[in-house]
């Protein structure tokens, strides 16, 4: 991918070839802590009609494998700058949050001292990620401060017997509808400030839309908006303005990189990108289920329908944020996943280990193969269809797409994952599931020349 560098208007510009004939110029405003742009993501073309590029996220462990101590890190530098903004206090260390965060100095060392001397809040917040991929960036900013309230996730799936407090859309996703459940029903009502965590703001829509719908039953007059990067025009600024005025709230915003972004030209049709999912080869592999079920015991008891009608009764866990969590909850988080993450990594066999996040649920995979030792990298499972191609700079090398084991008529994706590359493969759901659901997944797994491949379940077994 070529990328060129020029000043115009006082704004750093740089310009990314992303593939064919689509390029796209990004103009930066600020970027207080001078993290390198290619630090914090790579691009990619993607298959959607009202966008069709991707900032491919190099610190969210969803798209690229990373150590799984950078998205943890990722969410302390987002605590950090939101102590600056909201609060005007400038943290001494977060010099070495940053450091850790582009250099991986360390970084372990850095998250643990972190997470045992929290930012303090004034007052409690109440923190919501946006679903399928900011749950863990929520909830990892979440963690790095005391007093800090509840933190919940929105989620596209279809609770029975338990109704969406609100819903609202995310209108440039493939996936539109959020809805937002939450074992407290009163979980939104004091007048506390609400924190919305994305990874990304392009116009904002999707922050607006919670906002109004929020507002609309429960008000209250501050909310903040967070994200890694903030791609909002001077038009969609004005719009967030216009609905402070219109609802009487203030709504601030937080990020670590923000500019403006201009499109040009598309993809031919006729390009042939990279596919893997297709290869007829396989190596022989030992599979494993695992099921986690003993460790993990504030189980939420509520079923799911899935878009065929099936129904799944296995129980959530309760630690993933879906229906709210609070500061007491995590200590559990801590010393679990810990436990978790040394019993799994006596099973290693080699290296190099990839750990799998699925779907929504990314935090606590991510936060047990943070404890599994040295060579892990992470990622996670996503609906987002991204056109794959194996040139230097570009986000998503290879492909491989399988039926969704929690709904197979919803394709998923894995990216990025090189032949033979990986010694022992753990893959985490946070509920049982169906062996025969599962068939889509393995036929794509055995393709990967992986050893031994663990299929880990935490509330439920395969059956």
């Amino acid at each position: 991918m070529k990328r060129k560098t020029s000043q115009a208007c006082l704004k750093k510009k740089y310009t990314y070839n992303i593939l064919d004939n689509l390029e796209l110029d990004i103009y930066i405003k600020d970027n207080i802590y001078e993290i390198p742009l290619d630090k914090l993501f790579a691009m990619a073309a993607r298959k959607n009609k009202k966008r069709s590029f991707l900032f491919v996220s190099k610190v969210l462990g969803k798209h690229i494998p990373v150590n799984p101590f950078v998205p943890l890190i990722a969410g302390a530098a987002l605590a950090a700058r939101y102590m600056q903004i909201v609060h005007n206090e400038n943290s001494k260390k977060i010099k070495e949050i940053i450091n850790a965060l582009v250099e991986e100095s360390n970084i372990n060392e850095v998250c643990d001292d972190m997470y045992k001397n929290p930012f303090k809040l004034s007052e409690p917040c109440i923190f919501i990620g946006f679903a399928e991929t900011a749950t863990a960036l929520g909830q990892s900013m979440y963690s790095y401060f005391s007093n800090s309230g509840a933190y919940i996730h929105t989620t596209r799936e279809l609770i029975s017997n338990l109704k969406s407090i609100i819903n609202f859309e995310e209108e440039h996703s493939h996936a539109t509808s959020h809805r937002f459940y939450s074992i407290d029903p009163n979980i939104l009502e004091s007048k506390n400030t609400v924190i919305l965590v994305d990874d990304e703001i392009t116009t904002g829509k999707t922050a607006l839309n919670i906002i109004e719908a929020i507002q609309k039953k429960y008000p209250r007059k501050k909310y903040v908006v967070v994200s890694l990067l903030d791609w909002r025009s001077d038009e969609d600024i004005q719009k967030f303005r216009e609905k402070e005025e219109k609802l009487n709230i203030s709504i601030e915003t937080v990020s670590l990189l923000s500019g403006n972004i201009k499109e040009k030209g598309k993809i031919s049709k006729k390009n042939k990108f990279n596919k893997m999912d297709n290869i007829d080869i396989k190596i022989n592999c030992n599979i494993k289920y695992i099921n986690l079920s003993e460790f993990f015991k504030n189980l939420i008891t509520l079923s799911s329908k899935d878009s065929l009608g099936y129904e799944n009764d296995s129980p959530y866990l309760l630690e993933t944020g879906r229906f709210g969590i609070k500061e007491i909850n995590k200590e559990y988080i801590e010393s679990k996943t810990k436990i978790i993450g040394n019993y799994l990594g006596e099973m290693r066999s080699g290296n190099k280990t990839l750990c799998l996040g699925t779907g929504e649920f990314i935090y606590i995979p991510m936060k047990i193969a943070s404890y599994m030792g040295e060579g892990i990298s992470y990622h996670s499972t996503t609906r987002s269809p991204i056109y794959p191609y194996d040139k230097i700079d570009y986000g998503v090398k290879n492909i491989f797409k399988f039926e969704s084991p929690d709904d197979p008529s919803i394709i998923n994706y894995i990216y990025n994952i090189p032949y033979r590359y990986y010694d022992d493969m753990y893959i985490f759901f946070e509920r049982g599931i169906k062996k025969e659901r599962l068939k889509s997944l393995l036929e794509i797994l055995k393709k990967l020349g992986i050893p031994n491949i663990f299929i880990v379940t935490c509330s439920g077994k395969i059956n």
